[in-house]
């Protein structure tokens, strides 16, 4: 302890640290944070020097303080002891909300008091389990090299566990891309390209936990696709058997990815006795291989259209007005702060788009991921691409909106956690 660096916050800089936001910037802090190596365990004290936390640091990051405990006799709190008791706690939470047999968000970064560090926890139909590791900070890098020590204090199994440090945020600490390693584990490499990860009863997907993105599937979404096909599914049942005879509901999921959107809802409508008619868009090969099979898997009987390429170039080759459901879900196109004018007009391009190709009466599910663009200003945007549409008044009605799935919690104190908006809207 004796030896830990101890850095101090400027006075009059201390009131939002200390109000709980995890973070300290580089300019808040009395003298440079230089002289320490990435990742680097720190005590951090106020203007008079009273602790404040223990974390890690990183100089060569604008964030060169990342909060891991505020209790000082915690000292070991980012050492392979502390990490383990926290994700002891973060599978607790995740028991108590029922993913203890199911796929989910082990952890997640700040939330659960492990800044920089992601663990999605997949179990496939027949109870195996894996653990996706990614570290996207220096001191969640160094955790990832420790990982296996840092797992034998913890009470959860697994049959696999694959570190992918391949996000490209790791540029921000300075940090390398990395291929990925299957650190231990039973599970070969080919079964973890083609993993079956269930979901939800009745529902499996077919993900590459290798080379997919991010750590292979989204699953930040899962509580939105119950909570949209919810809010519309007696709506497109009634239109599928309003005629003579009963047709198909086509479906639009823009950005597909493995087709999570379009799984469910064709699942869902096969349940219901109706047919799903499916164009799956996504700019890689791959990812539509994996969004076919999966929507086959779930609903044999689905029609699926194929279209690779780019949503924000190609959507023009599809006809207007025909969709029942358009789902549009691309990744961040904001990822810094010198990208929000260019990504916010991107987002009003696509949801332009969007609109165009929904039919009367039909549904829009818009998502963005970004975390720098506001609910406020995805709402502004949402709005633009309306009247562009000429869609004034109540044209689009906004019935329900979401966010990230119970395994993803947010903190009051930390708006930056809070990145995932999602609304539903039906076109008049």
């Amino acid at each position: 302890m004796s030896s830990r660096k101890q850095w101090r916050l400027q006075a009059k800089l201390d009131r939002r640290f200390k109000s709980g936001h995890p973070w300290v910037y580089s300019n808040e802090l009395q003298g440079s944070p230089k002289g320490v190596e990435p990742g680097e365990l720190v005590t951090l004290s106020d203007p008079g020097g009273a602790f404040l936390a223990h974390g890690y640091a990183n100089a060569h990051s604008l964030i060169c303080f990342r909060a891991v405990s505020r209790v000082e006799s915690e000292a070991d709190a980012a050492l392979p002891a502390g990490v383990a008791r926290r994700i002891e706690k973060a599978w607790a939470l995740r028991i108590a909300l029922g993913f203890e047999n199911t796929s989910c968000r082990l952890v997640f970064g700040e939330a659960d008091e492990l800044p920089g560090l992601i663990v999605d926890r997949f179990v496939s139909g027949d109870g195996k389990s894996v653990l996706v590791v990614q570290g996207q900070t220096a001191g969640a890098d160094r955790w990832t090299q420790q990982w296996l020590e840092i797992m034998k204090g913890v009470s959860l199994e697994w049959d696999a566990i694959v570190i992918k440090n391949d996000s490209s945020a790791r540029k921000w600490e300075g940090l390398e891309q990395q291929p990925f390693r299957i650190i231990a584990g039973s599970l070969s490499e080919v079964l973890l390209r083609d993993f079956s990860m269930r979901v939800r009863p009745g529902v499996t997907f077919h993900v590459n936990l290798l080379e997919g993105q991010k750590t292979g599937f989204f699953l930040d979404q899962w509580a939105n696709t119950e909570l949209f096909i919810a809010r519309m599914g007696a709506d497109l049942v009634s239109r599928a058997k309003a005629g003579p005879a009963p047709r198909a509901i086509r479906v639009l999921d823009l950005c597909c990815y493995v087709g999570q959107w379009s799984v469910q809802l064709a699942h869902f409508l096969k349940g219901a006795g109706v047919r799903a008619d499916i164009t799956l868009v996504d700019a890689s090969e791959s990812a539509l291989d994996l969004a076919e099979k999966n929507v086959k898997h779930s609903a044999s009987d689905a029609r699926v259209t194929r279209l690779q390429g780019n949503v924000l170039k190609d959507l023009g080759d599809l006809p207007s007005q025909v969709f029942d459901v358009v789902i549009s879900d691309p990744p961040a196109l904001i990822k810094n702060r010198k990208d929000i004018p260019t990504g916010t007009h991107a987002y009003l391009q696509l949801h332009t788009q969007a609109l165009r190709l929904a039919a009367p009466g039909g549904w829009l599910a818009a998502c963005s991921c970004s975390g720098l663009f506001t609910e406020e200003s995805f709402g502004e945007t949402l709005a633009k691409a309306a009247r562009r549409s000429g869609l004034t008044g109540s044209g689009v009605q906004w019935v329900t909106r979401g966010g990230q799935s119970p395994d993803h919690p947010v903190l009051a104190d930390f708006p930056e956690g809070r990145y995932l908006k999602a609304w539903l809207g039906r076109v008049s």
